[in-house]
């Protein structure tokens, strides 16, 4: 008898070059049993896994976003008419989440244990600079002497994205997407209003976004950090801090460009390992390959003691200033610097 040919029939048949071809094996599918009852379903390891890890990551969350500081404007003035008349005029440190420091290194933190007298943070989380302008009659109600502003990451976060736009200015409950141009009108509406209440304040240039020194990104924020030196420098009692172009300098050859869907998973990953885990950031930062920051916005250990060192020089000048740019008072503490040594 010939042997048959291939054919789609002969497949059919079960038939190829004359041998009989097996039937194919079906796998058996087991249906996925069913908890039988609700006591069952909790005392499932991986349904009680997986619940605990979520309660316990929303609760660090929660504690990141509504956790009180003792030492915020709004606390001092609760407690300042128990402290009395002679009570020192505070230090301010104004921003956003990078000067909150629940996010990252506590720079503010660091700031207030080498200084006598209070050191109070009026950081808030996820502000633009206009959220900020209305928190300034807050912060001369403390009558500080000298004052910080380190604001604009969110807002070079805003002119960038569309969609980070969008979400600040709905959950900031902003007029308007955040630009270059509505934060320079801002920022010096800030600093005319802190200087004529009679403070000494530095504007402190937002830092790097992201670590790629090629990127738009940092590109734009090279923009943004012009707009804050030029504000400074127009009129008196204002110094420069050049953040920006600190952290840019210690950028590695070849960084991480930000992204905002990896900076989105590191902070919430961020609010785990420092308020649930207690690791150290500096271990973060490493295991990350990031070399300034420790999720592509905040700061890591060392940018934030570089800040500290250059707010307590800036702190330490002497209040009766004339009218001066802020490069030139950044050259007089270098200078009071060296001949100290």
């Amino acid at each position: 008898m010939p042997a048959t040919q291939w054919s789609p029939v002969a497949a059919r048949n079960g038939k190829f070059a004359g041998l009989p071809l097996r039937p194919m094996m079906r796998r058996s599918h087991v249906p996925r049993r069913a908890w039988e009852s609700f006591e069952a379903f909790c005392n499932d390891p991986l349904v009680a896994c997986t619940g605990w890890a979520a309660l316990i990551s929303g609760m660090a969350v929660v504690k990141v976003a509504v956790d009180e500081d003792r030492h915020t404007p709004s606390a001092f003035l609760k407690r300042k008419s128990k402290l009395g008349k002679k009570t020192s005029s505070p230090i301010v440190c104004l921003g956003d989440s990078i000067t909150r420091g629940n996010l990252s290194a506590d720079w503010v933190g660091a700031l207030r244990e080498s200084q006598e007298g209070f050191v109070l943070n009026a950081g808030v989380n996820m502000q633009c600079s206009q959220n900020i302008q209305r928190r300034i009659d807050e912060v001369i109600a403390c009558q500080p002497s000298h004052v910080t502003v380190l604001v604009g990451t969110n807002d070079l976060k805003a002119a960038l994205s569309p969609a980070e736009g969008f979400l600040y200015k709905v959950f900031g409950d902003l007029p308007e997407v955040p630009s270059l141009e509505s934060y320079e009108r801002t920022l010096a509406d800030i600093k005319q209003r802190l200087t004529d209440a009679g403070a000494q304040v530095a504007l402190v240039s937002p830092p790097v976004l992201g670590e790629d020194i090629q990127s738009e990104a940092n590109k734009r924020a090279a923009d943004f950090a012009a707009v804050v030196r030029r504000v400074a420098e127009t009129g008196a009692r204002c110094a420069y801090l050049p953040l920006f172009e600190m952290t840019y300098a210690a950028l590695p050859a070849k960084g991480r460009p930000y992204c905002g869907m990896n900076f989105f998973a590191w902070c919430c990953l961020l609010c785990w390992d420092m308020h649930i885990m207690r690791r150290d950031l500096a271990d973060i930062q490493r295991e990350r390959n990031l070399g300034v920051t420790v999720d592509l916005v905040h700061l890591g250990p060392q940018a934030a003691e570089d800040l500290a060192g250059m707010v307590r020089d800036f702190v330490h000048i002497p209040t009766n200033l004339p009218a001066l740019p802020g490069s030139q008072i950044m050259d007089m503490v270098g200078a009071e610097l060296r001949t100290s040594q």
